[in-house]
């Protein structure tokens, strides 16, 4: 658990949030630091992220560059079969819980791209 502390969470993986289940938000670090969430509307928003001085704290950024939000991974179980984070944007802020480790990102066509 001190790892995941001082250098963060493997934060790969698909999330819904806890209150609707109709928003997700989906991480893949290893391509380019990339996100994904789906809101309830069903829109699409898309960029990468940054680790900050603290690793469990992540600033994301659409896809022009211009600021989304941030994110605080709260917690992932050892196994990775459990998991928390708070998405912060505008006034708002929403808890995740973790689906899945498999990455998905939905494409344009609006099918889901279940990347591994």
């Amino acid at each position: 658990m001190q790892e995941c502390v001082s250098e963060g969470f493997a934060i790969d993986g698909y999330y819904r949030d806890d209150k609707t289940s109709r928003e997700t938000l989906a991480f893949l670090e290893e391509d380019n630091c990339r996100w994904q969430l789906v809101d309830q509307d069903g829109i699409c928003t898309d960029g990468q992220f940054k680790r900050t001085d603290d690793p469990n704290i992540l600033i994301l950024k659409k896809e022009n560059g211009e600021e989304f939000g941030a994110v605080h991974v709260a917690y992932l179980s050892r196994r990775r079969d459990q998991g928390l984070l708070y998405l912060f944007r505008d006034t708002r802020v929403t808890r995740f819980y973790l689906v899945s480790t498999g990455p998905a990102f939905t494409v344009e066509s609006g099918d889901v791209d279940a990347d591994s």
